[in-house]
């Protein structure tokens, strides 16, 4: 009886609270989440963890994503750029994976091109609204949060080669378990075709609109998996 009555209390203690979130479409100092990691691949899986830390001083911002895998591996992104009316706007965006050189995108908003460190003779125009791979989440939290993202949602995001259209669909509220508890989340989905991968994102408005899930399946079968298990805002 007395197990009965404590395994209910103890899973909602268990519980992560949510952070308080800012106010209206105000910006935090500072920004802390931190996910469980899955990756897998048929029968075989590892595990991991992955840490995002967002930072802003004034209208300037830095991301860095750092993640690690089962001892095995380790990538780290990272954006850095400012911030305006429309949300972030960034100016160099870095991926670095294992021991390999790292690859940098840089963007010249005055003379409206982005060039690629893998790529040097390759240079693309900049676009309105232009994300790289690390504040597009971010943006679309912002624009969960402001209630701006109604239909289908298109933006040009960067990689560390080139540019691309994210073509993505609210797909409706869905119930998703997560270390930090079960919760409501609006999952938006960039669908899988011949030359792109597939992209799952769960944003909870009990959670700042921030993405409590991130799931990436890629065309051989290879699913990578991020549930969150703490936010931090200041």
């Amino acid at each position: 009886m007395l197990l009965a009555l404590l395994v209910p209390l103890l899973a909602a203690t268990a519980r992560a609270q949510a952070p308080a979130c800012p106010s209206g479409g105000e910006w935090p100092g500072k920004l802390r989440l931190e996910y469980e990691v899955t990756a897998s691949r048929g029968p075989f899986s590892i595990s991991g963890e992955s840490v995002l830390a967002f930072e802003r001083s004034g209208t300037a911002y830095t991301i860095a994503v750092d993640t690690d895998a089962a001892m095995l591996f380790h990538a780290r992104q990272t954006s850095r750029g400012t911030i305006d009316a429309s949300g972030l706007r960034p100016s160099e965006f870095v991926e670095t994976r294992g021991s390999r050189t790292p690859q940098t995108a840089s963007f010249d908003w005055n003379a409206k091109v982005v060039q690629f460190s893998a790529a040097p003779d390759s240079l693309a125009p900049t676009q309105a609204g232009l994300q790289d791979r690390v504040s597009l989440l971010l943006q679309l939290a912002l624009h969960e949060r402001a209630a701006k993202a109604e239909g289908p949602i298109e933006i040009p995001v960067a990689g560390a080669r080139r540019i691309g259209p994210y073509k993505l669909e609210r797909r409706g509220l869905e119930t998703v378990k997560v270390p930090v508890g079960t919760v409501e989340a609006v999952r938006i989905e960039r669908a899988m075709t011949d030359d792109q991968d597939r992209l799952e994102a769960w944003f909870a408005a009990s959670w700042c609109g921030l993405p409590v899930r991130i799931r990436y399946t890629d065309r051989k079968g290879g699913v990578i998996d991020h549930r969150m298990r703490a936010a931090r805002i200041e």
